[in-house]
């Protein structure tokens, strides 16, 4: 059944109360075992009219189709992708992690947009972009630490971004910046899948993008993880096999 395909209504409805441009931003890989989580923005103004044909969510598209809309998409906004790499999920957690990726694709964005990001358009229902509100204990959370310096080498010496987020239930199918931002980050994270599964071809990544396949599931039974899987996360396999990755990733920062 074709889906029909996203618009611009909503963003319109937004640049009606003088937002000057919006960005949409979704995630790709959240569930993964593997690899990076990503997110893509798509920048838009109250002068953009939608130009790409059928652009909807990544996951209603054929790989071939996504493939030819890529360019189509860069010829018709600015659009970047951030990721949050698997040591950095570890430390952070993955709501931590979401928001680092978000940052660092909001900030290439800031570094070849001409205007700023005044609006976030985000997929879901949960806004995971909009850091809480100061704990006076944050300063003893490692992880929170850690987090507020990648953001800072992420924007340099301008500020991180702290703007005005509304979420969009369905929002990659609804939203044209949304989907857009699907799309991009969905084929940037495949090719990245790509070019990891030439260097572990036992977890069928080239196939299973990092998600947790049978085949994914049993290599990592027969032979444990990998320095590219989220080991904090439940991938079955015992705990001298978790010791044996964290050291092969200490030994690759060497």
């Amino acid at each position: 059944m074709k889906v029909a395909a996203a618009t611009l209504e909503t963003e319109e409805q937004i640049f009606a109360r003088g937002v000057g441009t919006i960005a949409g931003m979704d995630e790709v890989g959240r569930g993964s075992l593997a690899g990076p989580v990503c997110v893509g923005v798509a920048l838009v103004d109250a002068a953009t009219r939608l130009s790409v044909e059928g652009l909807v969510d990544s996951k209603a598209l054929s790989e071939k189709k996504r493939e030819a809309m890529v360019p189509a998409i860069r010829d018709w906004c600015v659009v970047e992708v951030g990721y949050t790499q698997p040591a950095e999920i570890d430390a952070l957690g993955m709501t931590r992690a979401l928001r680092l990726a978000g940052q660092r694709a909001l900030a290439r964005v800031a570094a070849r947009a001409t205007s700023s990001v005044d609006f976030v358009l985000l997929d879901g229902k949960h806004d995971w972009l909009t850091a809480p509100a100061p704990d006076l204990l944050a300063g003893l959370d490692e992880a929170e630490l850690l987090y507020q310096s990648l953001v800072a080498e992420a924007w340099g010496s301008s500020a991180a971004w702290e703007g005005p987020v509304e979420t969009v239930i369905k929002g990659d199918f609804k939203c044209a910046s949304i989907a857009a931002a699907s799309v991009v980050a969905k084929v940037e994270r495949d090719h990245l899948m790509n070019e990891l599964a030439q260097l572990y071809p036992n977890f069928g990544w080239k196939k299973n993008k990092g998600y947790g396949s049978a085949t994914h599931r049993q290599a990592l039974a027969e032979q444990g993880p990998s320095m590219e899987h989220r080991l904090t996360w439940n991938l079955g396999v015992d705990e001298e096999q978790i010791k044996a990755a964290y050291l092969q990733r200490a030994q690759q920062n060497l």
